[in-house]
């Protein structure tokens, strides 16, 4: 946190704001390559962006808030006290791209690829921010990368997650092939990030729950999504070979 008189400028909301906006700037391009009109692109990163903060501070609320702390209506909307969780604003963010879609009768599964790279560009620059103010430490471990965190020694898991940077390498090589079916960018880019925050979250000094299987509410999120994510793989590769004969 940095202090100029009343102006209080923290680190991470700055590193947030600029993924969003680079995030956005990419999607624009991607769209303009697709002959997109950019201006459904501005209108979804809106909608987007309003339903995933939306999301992720309910995902937190639910699954991650302190037991040892009391929580009321307004606490609920005070998401500058921290608290959101990525894989609830993933989700608000998805449901709102299809609804919009679907009421402007767009190619939903085509404006997901056009998001599938900016969205890890967006992520990897929100994790850097993450790490500037301290934030996500991870367990205690005598490594020769291991930073000095919360009195100890630990694990950098934020900037494990920066590993997204391969995610992003295998996505473009992807795109060298035109003969993908619409989605798969997307869909490839959820089993990526969801291997490997399953693995990640192994690191993290966050605790697993017997509610679900012993494992922390992100892992259990992320092997849900990789069955619905293989079953959507299946049904569109099916509507290309349908629409190849």
């Amino acid at each position: 946190m940095y202090e100029f008189g009343p102006l209080h400028i923290n680190l991470y909301g700055v590193m947030f704001a600029f993924g969003i906006f680079t995030a956005i700037y990419l999607a624009v391009k991607e769209a303009k390559k697709r002959n997109r009109e950019k201006d459904t692109v501005y209108d979804l990163a809106f909608y987007l962006l309003t339903s995933g903060i939306i999301g992720a501070r309910l995902f937190y609320v639910f699954f991650y808030w302190p037991k040892d702390i009391p929580l009321t209506f307004f606490d609920i909307l005070k998401i500058w006290n921290g608290g959101l969780a990525f894989f609830g604003g993933f989700l608000g963010a998805v449901i709102a791209g299809y609804v919009y879609s679907k009421k402007k009768k767009l190619n939903f599964w085509m404006y997901a690829d056009i998001f599938a790279i900016p969205l890890v560009v967006g992520h990897i620059l929100g994790r850097v921010g993450d790490y500037l103010t301290g934030g996500h430490p991870g367990k205690e471990a005598q490594l020769p990368w291991a930073i000095y965190m919360d009195g100890a020694s630990r694990h950098p898991v934020v900037l494990y997650e920066i590993s997204g940077l391969v995610i992003i390498g295998i996505i473009l090589f992807m795109l060298k092939n035109k003969k993908l079916f619409d989605g798969f960018l997307f869909l490839s880019y959820v089993v990526l990030y969801s291997i490997q925050r399953l693995f990640l979250d192994f690191f993290r000094i966050e605790t697993t729950d017997p509610r679900y299987m012993d494992l922390t509410p992100s892992q259990f999120v992320v092997i849900i999504f990789l069955f619905f994510v293989i079953y959507f793989m299946m049904i569109q590769s099916k509507r290309l070979r349908v629409k190849k004969v």
